[in-house]
């Protein structure tokens, strides 16, 4: 029988999984510096240098000619000049008059700087630089080719003349066909009486016609006049004159506009113009009618920049039919980076690097997001921040310090009259200080092929200065976050560990404070709760074991050959109890329960509380992993929390009577073959004898554009205590959450698939949201449509009713339900758009 084994490795610690990479990159990299390309070898000597030596053979001596070798790879040459360029021919049979006329006959060809002319036949005149093609006349520039049964051509020039050609745009996988084709230089095609199209000749279901088409391949862009669009051959379209771009290069123009219908506004049309302003700015336009409010201009401007990033936006209403006010909303989003360097364009910043950032967000009225987003997640949204700061990264003896300040204030809205949403402090400002000894950048050793990483203890140090201030006169009382106008709140933090890490167990001692003082200022000082700070210390030792054994057993099953691991894990910390019940609250929430937070030293996130402790966490996780590959199959974790004394701390003031057991918690999340999927997570309370959190998903997803899901979420919530100083009032126990959801894609036929979701709330006995939708696939087009309602508040239901049709490599129309049906239908593939072109798919 197979036995547990450690897992294998060097035992001495391991700082930093990135040790081992670094060492086999080095180590590899000796082998491959034989094999880079390496230049090719120089000429033989020549004759006169030969014949200096004794025994020597003489060759003719080559001079400046440059010798043709053949390579091991197709490559991109550099670009040559038309009139350094060589010109090559070559044909079955060739005569005439040497400097007068060249008759080439079958499969003819002349070759240029890129450029490929052929034909049955070709006559050259070198006088004049023409070639006249006949039969099977062909011309092809880069990833354009024209094909016709006659042409005209100058060669160095680039210009000519072709009856009734067809062409391709690889590009953009278009073709079409012309009653004249006008090559006006190397790069610029006219046509007259042209249609253009992406669909194959066997399923051409939409073409565009026009009187004058000019197709500039450089610039690669499209002008036209007197269009139509044809869908089956009925005419949709007509414009008088177009440009349109020809690949996927930004360019200044309309775009496709966007139309659908939401119960809310009725039709609703948006009718979007590009302005490429810069290659790292462009401006978006946005006006937009909606038939029951009015017209509303939008705008989005967005910049990039190796200091700097960021997007500015907004929209305004000025008049809403339906309310009766202006309406309007502004969204600023910027990195700035003032000193020092960063990874990559807007990218990281470094040692030593100063920089800040603005989040700043806001809307007219409670019902802006529901009335006018044009997204799920966006009308959903009740709180804007407005949030600004800079951080400095010290250099020097200081390398290992950070500094940072910011301020932010909220909006929170107030969408559904019968629930009350509780605004939080704005933090005006908060000054951070922080220490970490792991802040040292690496340093390279003498030989310059090694890193030096941290090792060794790892300390930390902190401090945190923060306003809390909230206008609790202007606002309703029962959104007010506590019984304070404004506090001031410093909070002190150190830590020291001592990590020890190996493959096979790690044991992690660390030993921590924290240290909290208030200066606060009571919107009404009669009867006002003092606020009392703490200073409070933590011990843990967090351990663990990792085994692993050849799974036999388990090949049968998964049909490969399978690793099942056995990984023990031991936590405890130890925290004094300090009563905190006059501690007010101003960031600080329950952190939850799940696998992350059992095995934490504190259960609270946020700086107000700290939680007693004197527990021992028990878990273990077996995980099923393919050998060859190491993917994860399955993973199974149990784990209970043992309470040596029951802890007394919570969020709105002592617990009474607090247990000495937690809750058992137990996850499992397997992948099977055949893509079947499925995730449970449960919280089981001892006292209680119920499951107190119960999640459940599974998913089968056979093939792309093939899924079915399920999703079920009950939720217990212990009663909440009653707080004067945080405006809490007393909530009992409940379930708070019973929902349900389906959802899935699966096609009809190879052409047509079918999507929806629904989602039901067993506590309100309400639908939550429904999705009806369809997507028609063709090689060219593609047709989308979905129905939408989803239940925004208790006394708002939102329905849309969206539809585009989308002609690949040219436009779209309509509402894009692409993102609804991304956000309802998890593991919905949309249509998968064609491969760009390689430069060598017509290479010849």
């Amino acid at each position: 029988m197979s036995h547990y084994r450690r897992r294998a490795g060097l035992c001495a610690p391991l700082f930093l999984t990135v040790t081992l990479r670094v060492m086999m990159g080095v180590g590899l990299s000796q082998f491959a510096l034989p094999s880079v390309a390496q230049a090719p070898a120089p000429l033989p000597p020549s004759a006169q240098s030969l014949g200096s030596s004794a025994n020597s053979v003489l060759i003719p001596d080559r001079g400046d000619v440059t010798v043709l070798k053949l390579d091991d790879q197709l490559r991109v040459g550099k670009p040559i000049e038309d009139s350094k360029a060589l010109t090559f021919t070559s044909s079955d049979s060739i005569d005439g008059i040497v400097d007068r006329e060249m008759r080439l006959k079958g499969r003819a060809q002349i070759r240029r700087n890129g450029a490929v002319i052929k034909a049955d036949e070709i006559k050259y005149d070198p006088d004049s630089d023409v070639a006249n093609l006949l039969g099977n006349a062909e011309f092809s520039k880069g990833n354009a080719l024209f094909k016709g049964p006659k042409a005209r051509l100058r060669v160095d020039a680039r210009d000519g003349e072709m009856e009734t050609p067809n062409y391709e745009l690889r590009d953009n996988r278009a073709s079409g066909k012309a009653k004249k084709l006008t090559i006006a230089s190397s790069d610029v095609f006219v046509f007259d009486k042209a249609t253009y199209t992406t669909c194959t000749p066997e399923n051409l279901d939409w073409y565009f016609t026009a009187s004058t088409l000019e197709i500039d391949n450089e610039q690669k862009e499209m002008v036209g006049t007197h269009g139509v669009m044809r869908f089956f051959d009925v005419p949709i379209a007509y414009v008088p004159y177009f440009t349109a771009p020809t690949s996927n290069q930004r360019r200044s123009g309309i775009l496709a506009p966007v139309a659908g219908y939401n119960s809310n506004n009725g039709i609703d049309i948006t009718q979007p113009y590009y302005v490429n302003i810069a290659p790292n700015r462009d401006l978006l336009l946005l006006p937009r009618v909606m038939g029951q409010r009015g017209v509303q201009l939008g705008a989005k401007y967005q910049f990039l920049d190796k200091q700097y990033s960021g997007s500015l936006g907004g929209d305004y209403l000025p008049y809403d039919r339906k309310t009766g006010t202006d309406r309007w909303r502004y969204d600023w989003q910027q990195r700035q980076n003032f000193s020092g360097d960063l990874l990559g364009m807007g990218g990281i910043p470094i040692a030593g690097a100063w920089t800040g950032y603005a989040n700043v967000a806001r809307v007219s009225d409670n019902l802006y997001p529901t009335d006018f987003s044009q997204t799920i997640a966006g009308a959903v949204t009740n709180q804007f921040r407005q949030d600004v700061g800079t951080t400095k990264n010290l250099t020097g003896t200081l390398s290992n310090w950070t500094v940072g300040a910011r301020a932010m204030t909220f909006q929170t809205l107030q969408p559904d009259p019968t629930v009350t949403v509780q605004s939080p402090y704005n933090i005006l400002p908060n000054i951070t200080a922080a220490y970490n000894n792991r802040l040292t950048p690496t340093v390279a050793d003498a030989s310059g092929k090694y890193i030096i990483l941290p090792s060794g203890p790892t300390t930390t140090f902190s401090t945190d200065f923060t306003r809390f201030a909230y206008n609790i006169g202007s606002n309703l009382a029962a959104t007010a976050p506590g019984a304070y106008s404004q506090a001031d709140r410093t909070v002190i933090k150190g830590a020291l560990a001592l990590p020890q890490i190996t493959p096979g167990y790690y044991i992690t001692p660390k030993v921590s404070f924290q240290s909290n003082t208030y200066n606060v200022t009571p919107y009404n000082p009669v009867g006002a709760p003092i606020a009392q700070g703490f200073t409070i210390p933590t011990v843990s030792l967090d351990s663990g074991l990792s085994f692993e054994r050849d799974a036999a057993e388990l090949k049968g099953f998964f049909g490969r050959d399978m690793l099942l691991t056995m990984e023990p894990r031991a936590f405890y910390v130890y925290t004094p109890f300090q009563s905190q019940a006059q501690t007010p609250l101003f960031d600080t929430a329950d952190a939850g329960f799940g696998v992350t937070q059992i095995f934490s030293e504190n259960t609270f996130i946020g700086n107000d509380r700290i939680a007693d402790n004197n527990k021992l966490t028990g878990g273990l996780t077996s995980r099923m992993i393919e050998a060859s590959t190491g993917a994860e199959r399955a993973n199974v974790t149990l784990a209970q929390r043992q309470a040596f004394t029951g802890q007394k701390v919570g969020l709105n003031g002592t617990i009474a009577n607090p247990t000495t057991y937690s809750d058992t918690l137990g996850s499992a999340s397997v992948r099977l073959l055949g893509n079947f999927s499925t995730d449970v997570f449960g919280q089981y309370n001892t006292q209680l004898n119920r499951l107190v959190q119960t999640t459940v998903g599974g998913s089968w997803r056979p093939t792309p554009g093939r899924s079915l899901n399920f999703g079920y979420r009950n939720v217990w919530t212990p009663p909440t205590q009653a707080s004067v100083q945080n405006n809490q009032a007393f909530v009992p126990s409940a379930t708070t959450t019973d929902q349900y959801n389906i959802s899935g894609q699966w096609p009809l036929t190879r052409e047509v698939s079918v999507l929806g979701r629904w989602g039901y709330d067993a506590l309100t006995t309400k639908t939550l949201n429904t999705l009806v939708a369809l997507e028609w696939m063709r090689d060219c087009w593609t047709l989308r449509g979905a129905y939408s309602q989803m239940l925004n508040t208790s006394q708002i239901t939102t329905t849309q009713v969206l539809f585009q049709i989308e002609f690949r490599g040219f436009g779209s129309a309509g509402s894009n339900p692409v993102d609804i049906m991304k956000f309802n239908v998890p593991g919905y593939m949309p249509t998968s758009k064609p491969i760009p072109p390689s430069i060598y798919e017509n290479y010849q």
